[in-house]
């Protein structure tokens, strides 16, 4: 069973390359079965590097004595650049030639890496997040000299070929070097690759022991005192280690004395510390310093995870940037922490980072010529790090002189003249020059990297030779669709040569990120704007051009880069309607693609060679009204065209032909285009005669526009907006089409249905349609100080289904196929497996959940409920498709695990499941529907404390069942529970939200499955139904349908596997209870096997057994009872109460909407509304079949105008026969006395009557009232 344990990942393997995701490779399978000598090590590598080229990269920091490289493989993506905001790891192996095992397993660690990117969540994560640099082997010679199985190891093996201990010959805190370079070429080199990439942390590998240890070999009381400070955070870093290796954690190896260790100057984890900036740990990793090769799979297994583990905990601490005041970063700045003299200092773009743990701490940031920046008690949390960006300030006096002394530029005569006028524009990083293709790459990187909570950087494709077309999207929230957020688009660069453009959307980019939070415009313009700017649309055209200009190439520069790498002018290659689509240049598919991929209310073009704004010559008259519109606010805001010019586009008309040299001309232009085929209403802005203006006259050039091009995204918001709905779900519908009357330029919402539509002022008559639907036109006034909402509900055309209604239809079908075991055991076992099996501690379970949402942010959601008794939180991870819009409609299901922290598995089914969901995401059309159409909450913990309590390999043991407090929290869920656990509070708060159909717990300690109730001597009134749900998952496992229980203590038997909660552990207080009784969700609980925590090697098996039931109670929730219950006008009854089989009762949402899950049959449903004759409705349910939503139509109750009727008859006839007695006694003495009474009881007669005919109206009295009555006067008349 071992040996099968440690061969099931490779064989989980096969489905990836049966996929075609495993691409062709240039390496064989790995064996684990030979050590690779150095010629063998090199090939793999190299064979890595070419198979993944676009997450490593593979070279040599220099060479061994004997002339051997010194291979260091990068892992990360854009691998062959340095980018801010990335915190640099590295693993060091086999600095003692004849310590062998560590070479091995870093090579195995490299190719664990690449392969898994992609796939595991962790893994993907981390390469993300962090620069890793692996160097396999330091010492290559030595190795070669090395002999397999020598466990003790000899001095010609362990040193380098100049008999120098490598490890011990690194110089200490008082030298700068120890020994002579020409016989320590490898630590020279290793030397300077330290100082140079200023690592954040390292692992140093080394053998023959199992133990890890950290600085000082340096035994002075100097290096003791240094230490003091950071002790905590080193047995920390050590500890991730040895926890997650399982011989290293007992602290026991048993392993013999090696007279080699021991305390001495010049250890290379002393110089990372010292002279560095880097946290390094030696982790001796087995005793036998060079096993023989047949135990290089188990050693790898026992170091996998713990070599990942460690490289986490690069993240964690504080990190940011230190920047001037002018926005430039601060190589070099020292980063201080109060209550230690060990400082850090920034790296070439200014950013830190300073490892940590939680705690708070004072943190100063300072750099010479500056003013230090201190920050006070600053919160540093687990398992992340928090950000800290400094801002430091010249002396004042110094600031002073800069403000009122003008800087000489030195011209190429030798003299000097006046500098350009200081930029009176707030902050800029950016200088103002042309910027090379890499310069600007990285230049966006870095805001990115410092903005990144309004900053989304991405990539509409790449030019013909290869370079990015970076897109930088500039919202809160970036990157999702947001409800009443229009979009505008910028894009430079359009011919290579016009290098204006290009600059002047830099700077912007800057600008906006510099000034939000600071400038009140900015600041509402990001929040209420996306605002997409593409600097650069021909970056092939721009390093050919601006190679010729900085070299003064002879030749006409209005031609040298203008078109693209093949010769091709951009802005005549967008296609006509009946184009040809081979005749499109990349560059043009992917603005195109990226266009039609947002709904841009306007764009522009920002170019040279011209002055003045230009739109399509080709114009319909109401959208010619517009752009002269847009084109006059940009003239009144800019200060560039106060005076004329020659190359001045007439303004009367707003176009002039442009003329350049144009090698291949095979379309139309990106203005027509646009107008013709897209949403967008598209301007060129032309801001200099010149194509590439004077580099010193940029800053004027964006002073006297920058006002206007903000005023150019605000005109977004001054037009015509609204949305279109669907009259029936009140639903927005995507990609519905908004004409205007006299215009041929159509627009189309959003997919939350919203539109925007550029008019200028005056009167027009609009129309919305969609297929499937009834056109509906109305007329609107648009002034020019205000945007006018107008909103469309569109009724279904009933004679043509919708395409949503084809898309539910389909979704029905696939889940009635599902719904057969043969289909969904199918669909299970094609999926991609997540292979993330493992116990996880709550820190890694709460990396892991984090990674998961950083992996897949469009369908997943990660919040707390609350936190448990010991401070942890309780997390809740939601996957479902559009997150981002209302999930009302959508069946909600949950899976629950860990209430008894003691019962393992649970947890870690439920993480695997998770990943399972999300990693098919997107490549299996079946997972991609379900999910889109679902609401899937995932609780994996509910007991933190408890759980970290609990001992793997402990079958029945209770430590962890309870909380911190010793509450079994299955016993404390009661309605108005004052004094309920925080982790009770915290589930009972999700289940009083509502809305779920149905909760699966995750248990352990038996198998089978059991329902509500769990309190003795009572019976649910749905009882068939929750037995049905049960009997579900049961029937599902290929074990626990058998009904009998082989556990060790137990040996019962239950038919079906199926249990009554009372029947099998009666108590009060479940969670199961209270979930049915308050959240009127039904919740079955599983007990996934007779161990509470078993091996962690059984866990896969769990997960076979386990994983075909979870899917099923997932498809199960599609086939519930649904329906509506609406008034005799259609609108939805919030108030309304379905009884189901006379027992149970459901109730209508705010929208009137009703669900619930029941058993196959035949059903009756009574539905009551107040004021309303209760309607009776019979439905019948089947096994196989998805249930199409019930729609229950009320008119208007009569009962209690008949009431009424019957009151008043009443009365009258009681009148009548007292008015009779009265006349008989007409002459008696007492008449008048009679007469008094008759008249009191007549006025009480009438009061009674007018009561009677309210009572008849008030129950109703709202659907009485016209749209146009109000409450004050339900009767007003309108006169004739």
């Amino acid at each position: 069973m071992h040996t099968l344990w440690f061969i099931l990942p490779h064989i989980l393997i096969f489905p990836h390359r049966m996929l075609g995701l495993r691409r062709t490779s240039n390496v064989h399978d790995e064996t684990y079965k030979v050590y690779y000598n150095y010629a063998d090590m090199t090939d793999r590598l190299q064979g890595f590097s070419k198979d993944y080229a676009h997450i490593c990269s593979f070279f040599s920091i220099g060479q061994s004595v004997e002339g051997r490289q010194l291979w260091v493989m990068r892992i990360t993506t854009n691998p062959s650049m340095d980018v801010p905001g990335k915190p640099r790891f590295k693993y060091v192996g086999n600095i003692h030639g004849d310590e062998a095992l560590s070479r091995q397993l870093l090579v195995y660690l490299i190719e664990y890496l690449l392969t898994q990117y992609g796939r595991d969540t962790r893994v993907t994560e981390l390469v993300n997040r962090t620069d890793i640099y692996i160097m396999a082997s330091m010492n290559p010679d030595g190795f070669e000299r090395a002999v397999e199985g020598d466990c003790t190891g000899s001095s010609e093996g362990r040193e380098n070929t100049k008999h120098y201990d490598l490890d011990k010959s690194f110089p200490d805190r008082h030298e700068s070097v120890s020994k002579p370079s020409q016989d320590l070429p490898e630590v020279t080199a290793v030397m300077k690759w330290i100082l140079e990439k200023k690592f954040v942390l390292s692992g140093s590998l080394h053998g023959g022991s199992v133990m890890a240890t950290y600085p000082f070999d340096d035994a002075s009381s100097y290096a003791t005192s240094r230490l003091t400070a950071d002790r905590a955070l080193f047995s920390h870093l050590a500890q991730t280690y040895t926890e997650n290796h399982p011989v290293m954690r007992m602290d026991n190896p048993g392993c013999p004395e090696d007279p080699e260790k021991g305390s001495q100057d010049g250890r290379m984890q002393d110089y990372n510390f010292f002279k560095g900036n880097c946290f390094e740990v030696t982790f001796e990793l087995s005793c036998c310093k060079y096993p023989p090769a047949s135990q290089l799979f188990t050693e790898w297994g026992k170091n996998k995870e713990s070599l990942l583990a460690y490289i986490h905990q690069v993240h964690i601490g504080v990190r940011g940037f230190v920047m001037t005041r002018l926005g430039f970063g601060l190589p070099d700045a020292t980063i201080s922490i109060s209550g230690t003299d060990h400082n850090i200092t920034t790296w070439m773009f200014g950013d830190y980072y300073r490892l940590l743990l939680p705690g708070r701490y004072d943190v100063t940031a300072s750099s010479p010529g500056y003013l230090s920046n201190t920050l006070k008690n600053v919160p540093v949390i687990e398992g992340r790090a928090t950000v800290l960006n400094f801002t430091l300030d010249k002396p004042v006096e110094e600031m002073l002189m800069l403000d009122s002394i003008e800087k000489p530029v030195v011209t190429s005569d030798g003299r000097n003249t006046r500098g350009p006028p200081t930029s009176r524009s707030p902050i800029h990083t950016l200088d103002f020059r042309y910027h090379s293709y890499g310069e600007m790459e990285m230049f966006l990187q870095l805001l990115s990297a410092i903005h990144p909570s309004i900053t989304y950087l991405n990539s509409a494709g790449r030019s013909v030779q290869g370079r990015n077309l970076y897109v930088m999207e500039i919202s809160t929230n970036p990157g999702i669709d947001q409800k009443g957020k229009p979009e505008v688009m910028f894009l430079g660069n359009l011919h290579g040569n016009e290098f204006i453009g290009r600059e002047i959307l830099l700077n912007l980019v800057e600008y906006l990120c510099r000034n939000y939070g600071q400038d009140p415009l900015v600041t509402r313009l990001v929040n209420s704007t996306r605002i997409h700017i593409m600097p650069s649309m021909n970056p092939d055209g721009y390093e050919l051009a601006l190679k010729a200009h900085n070299k003064r190439v002879p030749g006409d520069l209005s031609i040298i880069g203008h078109s693209n790498g093949r010769r091709v002018d951009l802005n005549a290659n967008f296609p006509k309607r009946s184009g040809l689509k081979n005749t499109v240049e990349a560059e043009t598919q992917a603005v195109i693609k990226w266009i039609k991929d947002h709904f841009f209310v306007l764009s522009a073009s920002i170019r040279g060679g011209f002055r003045g704004v230009v739109y399509p010559s080709s114009l319909d008259s109401v959208d010619e009204d517009l752009f002269k519109s847009v084109a006059k606010s940009y003239y009144a805001q800019s200060q560039a065209f106060i005076g004329p010019q020659t190359c001045d586009v007439p303004r009367a008309r707003g176009k002039k032909a442009i003329k350049h040299h144009r090698p291949v001309v095979t379309g139309i232009d990106l203005l027509t285009w646009a107008y013709q085929s897209a949403d967008t209403l598209a301007v060129n802005i032309g801001l200099s005669c010149e194509l590439l203006p004077p580099e010193n006259l940029l800053s004027e050039y964006w002073e006297k526009n920058h006002k206007a091009l903000l005023n150019f995204i605000q005109q977004v918001h001054l037009f015509v907006r609204g949305i279109v709905i669907d009259g029936h779900s009140g639903k927005g519908i995507a990609n519905a089409t908004v004409m205007v009357e006299g215009s041929s330029h159509l627009v189309h919402t959003s997919s939350t249905g919203q539109y925007w539509r550029p008019l200028a002022p005056g009167s027009y008559h609009i129309t919305a349609s969609a297929p499937g639907y009834t056109p509906i036109s109305t007329s609107v006034r648009v002034l020019d100080t205000r945007v006018e909402q107008v909103d469309f509900k569109l009724t279904r055309d009933m004679l043509q289904p919708s395409a949503e209604e084809g898309e539910q239809k389909d979704f029905e079908k696939l889940v009635e196929r599902l719904l057969f075991p043969r289909y969904l055991d199918q669909l299970v076992r094609s999926l991609l497996p997540a292979q993330t099996l493992r116990y996880r501690t709550y820190r890694e379970r709460s990396e892991f959940l984090r990674g998961l949402t950083l992996n897949f942010p469009r369908i997943t959601r990660l919040y707390s409920l609350g936190q448990s008794t010991e401070i942890r939180t309780i997390w809740a991870l939601e996957i479902a498709g559009n997150l981002e819009i209302s999930q009302a409609a959508k069946p909600k299901i949950r899976f629950v695990a860990g209430v008894h922290g003691n019962a393992a598995v649970g947890p870690e089914l439920l993480l695997e499941f998770a990943s399972v969901l999300c990693l098919n995401y997107g490549r299996n059309p079946a997972i991609t529907k379900l999910i889109d159409r679902s609401r899937i909450l995932i609780l994996p913990c509910v007991n933190p404390d408890g759980r970290e309590q609990a001992q793997e390999g402990f079958c029945s043991s209770s430590k962890g069942y309870t909380n911190a407090h010793g509450t079994d929290l299955d016993t404390d869920f009661f309605y108005g529970n004052a004094s309920a656990q925080p982790e009770t509070r915290a589930v009972m708060n999700m289940i009083y939200g509502g809305g779920f159909s149905l909760s699966v717990v995750l248990e352990g300690g038996s198998l089978l499955a059991t329902y509500p109730y769990d309190r003795p001597n009572q019976h649910a009134q749905n009882e068939e139904t929750l037995r049905y749900l049960a009997s579900l998952y049961a029937s599902s496992h290929p074990l626990m349908h058998l009904g009998t229980l082989q556990c060790p203590d137990k040996s019962e038997k239950f038919p079906g596997g199926i249990l009554r909660g009372a029947d099998f552990s009666a108590h009060t207080g479940s969670m199961k209870d209270f979930s049915l009784d308050v959240g009127v969700c039904p919740e079955i609980t599983i007990y996934t096997g007779c161990c509470l925590f078993p091996a962690e090697r059984q866990l896969f098996s769990r997960w076979m057994e386990n994983r075909l039931p979870l899917f099923r109670m997932l498809l199960e929730v599609h086939r519930r009872l649904s329906g509506v219950v609406r008034d005799s006008k259609g609108r939805p009854m919030p108030d309304a109460v379905v009884v189901l089989n006379g027992s149970m009762n459901v109730h209508a949402d705010s929208q009137g909407h009703f669900t619930t899950l029941v058993a196959p049959g035949t059903h009756q449903l009574l539905v009551q509304a107040h004021g309303y004759q209760q309607k009776l409705q019979q439905v019948n349910i089947s096994s196989g079949k998805v249930t199409s939503p019930i729609v229950i139509d009320f008119t208007a109750d009569t009962a209690s105008q008949s009431q009424a009727v019957f009151v008043i008859a009443t009365v009258s006839l009681v009148s009548v026969l007292i008015c009779a007695l009265l006349i008989w006694h007409l002459r008696s003495a007492k008449f008048s006395h009679i007469r008094d009474w008759v008249r009191w009881f007549r006025r009480k007669r009438d009061v009674l009557q007018m009561e009677a005919m309210a009572s008849e109206k008030s129950p109703l009295r709202q659907e009485f009232l016209d749209e146009s009555e109000s409450e004050d006067d339900p009767f007003q008349v309108e006169d004739h």
